[in-house]
């Protein structure tokens, strides 16, 4: 039961990421700068960080690969990253306390490796239209600080849905 409202949970914010931000997004205002809620991404971090590393990397996989599908023109690129910063939070949550500090640390960290990794593919193929400068300043700096926002604001409900008692790690 608990696997399906996490989905649940994880589904609304990839819809929520395409539909309802898209509004309020500042390219789509004509301000210089672009913010890229990872909103799933957060999910999936958080996943990892109370789930166990295991649980992080699948959720990962198959939320990264349905963000691939529904988002955009290359098969892969999140669904590796996705499923690889799944892991690396739940590595990371075996050395230290799940505070509301590190988790707002690690979404800020990993959401900065997610995004390089996607900009990194995206360059390598030539479908980058954005220079690495560019892509700092006007997507990588404010994606990065609006999604640790959001990290510290869901927090204590995602901790509360993850960490339900009679769960061990790594239930996937």
């Amino acid at each position: 039961m608990r696997l399906g409202i996490i989905s649940f949970i994880l589904f609304i914010f990839l819809l929520v990421e395409g539909t309802i931000f898209q509004v309020f997004v500042p390219d789509a205002w004509g301000l210089p700068f672009t913010i890229v809620p990872r909103l799933v991404l957060a999910g999936v971090i958080f996943i990892g960080i109370y789930l166990g590393k295991n649980t992080g990397l699948v959720y990962g996989l198959i939320f990264g690969l349905l963000y691939d599908i529904i988002y955009t023109d290359m098969i892969g690129v999140y669904t590796l990253s996705m499923g690889l910063m799944g892991f690396s939070a739940g590595l990371a949550a075996r050395y230290f306390h799940q505070t509301i500090f590190f988790t707002s640390s690690m979404i800020l960290i990993l959401t900065t490796i997610n995004e390089s990794l996607a900009y990194g593919f995206y360059e390598l193929f030539n479908l980058s239209n954005m220079s690495m400068s560019d892509f700092l300043l006007r997507e990588l700096i404010p994606t990065v600080l609006f999604n640790g926002i959001f990290a510290i604001i869901i927090h204590v409900p995602m901790r509360n849905v993850l960490k339900d008692k009679g769960y061990g790690e790594d239930i996937v």
